[in-house]
């Protein structure tokens, strides 16, 4: 297992060298969320395997595996039945942090449309992104092929109303519910293209009197009259409007727990490349992790090859100071390779002083649990027959 990591650090590794793990975190995909037997399965696996945390998807497309008056329960769970309240009692008793882990802007993801008619697909498709050529999402041809890097219906992160609903969620969940931790998934826009929702952009031509679409369509340059230091300003500011957008969810989220008084941990899964989830999905992680606004962050780090997974460990490193790098869970997955590449990944990390590491998913292999025996001798605990 070592030498595929020691090509990385050819003189002076030594085994001595890992870093000892404070923090093995598993995710928990919603399909594992339907029963108690479910939830058991995977709840005993993670504390027979040494893990800390254990993120469970409790809101995923729209709909709650808990007890919500703003968000139907999954049509697949009994209505006598909630699977958060269940899984705290359980992975309190087992010693594990239950961390609720919440999609944010991604809405829906099928060649369908959701079956209740009270999901937000439904009742305000106003809410959804749209694209740079004014295409909204909830304007999508479910039932058509979708090319490859469509992700699924986006909320619209500047549209004024969906930040205060997605914070109103959290807060329900907060109050409602003993959990250990909040993680955000699906925190940033679908890609550069987006963003470009009717409402949203009224709101800043509202500010500057711009319209954004003037903006990258190269109407606002000097061609027509614009002086270079005006039009740079306006491409700044639409940029920083669409990043602020998505920060302040966070920082809404942020303030839900403050009030409440509660011990929460603040988390979320972010682009691994901190350059390019800030310059292309607007999410700046690297902002919420200096300032303080989050506990930590799992960079969502899945590349199969491990010199791509190299790639962004070292970018980290590169513009985070070493205070900031304890703040920093990397995310390792084990849907895409074989399990012997998953652990030298998580192996590459701790030689490089990551003290945390979350595996991505339990769900990938769940129906063979012995795949995952030399993930779990690299995260440095004993394996359980």
């Amino acid at each position: 297992m070592i030498f595929t990591v020691l090509f990385f650090f050819p003189n002076e590794i030594v085994f001595g060298q890992l870093s000892d793990l404070d923090k093995r975190c598993l995710w928990v995909v919603r399909e594992s969320m339907y029963t108690e037997e479910m939830i058991d399965s995977a709840l005993v696996y993670a504390y027979q395997s040494g893990y800390d945390i254990v993120f469970l998807q409790v809101r995923g497309r729209g709909y709650a595996f808990y007890e919500s008056n703003l968000v139907p329960k999954h049509p697949k769970i009994a209505p006598d039945f909630d699977p958060l309240e269940y899984a705290l009692t359980l992975g309190h008793a087992l010693g594990i942090e239950v961390h609720a882990w919440m999609n944010s802007y991604i809405l829906w993801s099928s060649k369908y449309s959701p079956e209740n008619t009270n999901h937000i697909y439904h009742t305000n498709k106003e809410w959804t992104e749209a694209n740079i050529h004014g295409k909204m999402d909830s304007q999508i041809k479910l039932s058509d092929p979708q090319s490859p890097q469509w992700e699924g219906v986006y909320l619209s992160p500047i549209h004024p109303e969906v930040n205060p609903y997605l914070i109103s969620l959290h807060s329900e969940l907060i109050e409602n519910y003993n959990v250990d931790g909040i993680h955000l998934d699906y925190i940033r826009f679908q890609d550069e293209m987006y963003g470009y929702n009717k409402t949203g952009m009224k709101y800043f031509e509202d500010i500057y009197n711009i319209n954004p679409r003037d903006i990258v369509r190269g109407i606002i340059s000097t061609r027509f009259g614009w002086n270079q230091e005006f039009v740079d300003s306006m491409h700044v500011a639409w940029d920083q409007f669409r990043v602020q957008a998505v920060t302040n969810l966070v920082e809404g989220v942020f303030n839900q727990i403050y009030i409440s008084g509660k011990e929460i941990k603040l988390s979320a899964a972010v682009k691994p490349n901190l350059i390019e989830a800030r310059f292309r999905w607007y999410q700046d992680w690297k902002d919420w992790v200096q300032r303080g606004i989050i506990d930590f962050v799992v960079p969502m780090n899945y590349f199969k090859e491990i010199k791509d997974y190299n790639n962004s460990v070292q970018i980290m490193k590169a513009h985070l100071d070493q205070e900031d790098l304890q703040f920093v869970i990397m995310g390792v997955s084990t849907y895409n390779q074989d399990a012997q590449s998953a652990a030298d990944k998580i192996l590459l990390a701790r030689l490089n002083g990551f003290q945390g590491v979350s595996v991505f998913s339990y769900d990938s292999h769940k129906h063979n649990l012995d795949w995952f025996l030399p993930v779990t001798e690299a995260l440095g605990q004993p394996a359980f027959d």
